[in-house]
């Protein structure tokens, strides 16, 4: 089985990555929304392990991430070799693992954007001043900035012949198999058995079908302690993707907030929607309040035996993801002009949609958890989880959109609707959880 990324809806910004100092710090919406800003100070993560199974990070991470959270000795990327049958076309997993490095392809940067959820990153954009919001270049809050990132890329590039690139000569894709996800999960194992713990595999990612490879992998990766978490899949009504689906695994659905795109006082389209800046009036969102909440209409259904946990913000989910489409980056040193010409560089952040950037959310509460109570078991972990997340009811809701059903690009309101099998417990509290943690 081939296992992929879980985003979508991508929206491109020209932007370069910010200076080198100390920068303000800021907050988001979806960092409010799952309550962070009512966490103690002391719960940054500290001393806990990330294993994010992803496509590496881009070879710029430095530019966005404090340089001691990225265990840089520890990361690693592992490979299947795969061949093709020159008469079908038919693909060949030939079971053989390679080693690789951490570092991502050209291709995709998901794996840079799923960490910068946990840590934060470093922000500037010079096409914010270009539209009239000017900003100093500022540090966007992590979840859980002093978090250890284990890099492990599971998920690489692959030149694909004709018959499997959708109709051109050759296709660059970038995707994993069972065997390259299940021998990073048995890496992080090994690294939890040796003293990296506590420690969270995070998959912003996944397939179909059960994998036994994965499944096992994961089994053996719970009994030893470690706690998984993985994405529900971007599947909607279709069902939930593996290994989210699996019982054992707490699982990640995705919502959003009904104002994006809005400036809160009047409904008008605001730039700076997704970001809680003193340099410009915002609105807190009103966690306590489900009206102002909804269920991504991609976000993955559960089906007859899958079981959603819960869901946290996945729409609309800014950070570092250079070039659309490949890899192009202007230094954090440049003046930024380039930067508003896509021909000279296409931007190097972005706005993502998908469980992918959900689940880094819930990734980096279990960190807080973990913090204060480092002996939580998976199970422990999933039932306060539960418990104390904030229950959506079946509903809908318009809400603010740039492209309609079709992908095309037509903004306005649209109806989101979804009913109880889209919602798991609810939407992860922060400051709830935290307190139900013995």
């Amino acid at each position: 089985m081939l296992i992929f990324t879980l985003a979508v809806l991508v929206v491109a910004s020209p932007v370069i990555a910010a200076p080198k100092v100390q920068l303000q710090p800021c907050s988001t919406w979806d960092y409010d929304m799952v309550n962070l800003e009512k966490v103690g100070p002391q719960y940054t993560g500290k001393g806990v392990y990330v294993a994010v199974l992803d496509t590496g990070l881009a070879p710029n991470w430095k530019d966005y991430f404090p340089k001691d959270r990225i265990a840089t000795s520890l990361g690693k990327g592992f490979k299947e070799v795969l061949t093709w049958d020159q008469k079908t076309g038919e693909l060949i997993e030939t079971g053989k693992i390679i080693e690789t490095t951490y570092i991502g392809s050209t291709g995709s940067t998901h794996g840079t954007h799923v960490v910068s959820t946990i840590l934060g990153y470093n922000y500037y954009s010079p096409f914010d001043a270009a539209a009239g919001f000017p900003l100093p270049p500022i540090f966007i809050k992590g979840i859980a900035p002093d978090v250890t990132i284990i890099p492990i890329k599971v998920l690489s590039d692959y030149h694909i012949p004709y018959a499997h690139s959708g109709g051109g000569e050759y296709g660059d894709l970038v995707f994993g198999t069972d065997r390259a996800v299940a021998a990073g999960i048995d890496y992080a194992t090994n690294l939890y058995i040796a003293g990296c713990r506590p420690m969270i595999i995070t998959m912003s990612l996944g397939g179909p079908e059960p994998s036994p490879i994965i499944k096992d992998a994961i089994d053996r990766a719970i009994e030893n302690g470690v706690i998984v978490v993985a994405a529900a899949g971007n599947e909607g009504e279709e069902g939930m993707s593996y290994p989210g689906a699996y019982d054992e695994v707490i699982s990640v659905g995705s919502c959003g907030w009904t104002l994006e795109w809005r400036d809160p006082s009047n409904t008008s389209y605001f730039r700076l929607w997704w970001l809680q800046s003193p340099h410009y009036a915002f609105s807190d969102v009103a966690e306590d309040d489900p009206s102002v909440i909804y269920i991504s209409d991609f976000s993955s259904r559960q089906l007859q035996g899958q079981h959603l946990d819960v869901v946290a913000p996945g729409s609309w989910v800014r950070g570092p993801y250079p070039g659309d489409p490949g890899y192009s980056h202007l230094p954090w040193w440049s003046n930024g002009y380039p930067a508003l010409f896509r021909s000279i560089n296409p931007g190097n952040f972005y706005y993502l949609g998908g469980t992918s950037m959900a689940t880094p959310h819930v990734t980096g509460i279990v960190a807080l958890m973990l913090q204060k109570n480092p002996t939580l078991t998976q199970s422990e972990v999933e039932n306060i989880l539960k418990s104390n997340a904030l229950t959506i009811p079946p509903g809908s809701a318009w809400v603010y959109d740039l492209y309609d059903a079709s992908g095309a690009y037509a903004p306005g309101f649209y109806l989101r609707t979804w009913g109880a099998d889209a919602t798991g417990s609810g939407l992860v509290q922060a400051d709830a959880a935290l307190d139900a943690v013995p």
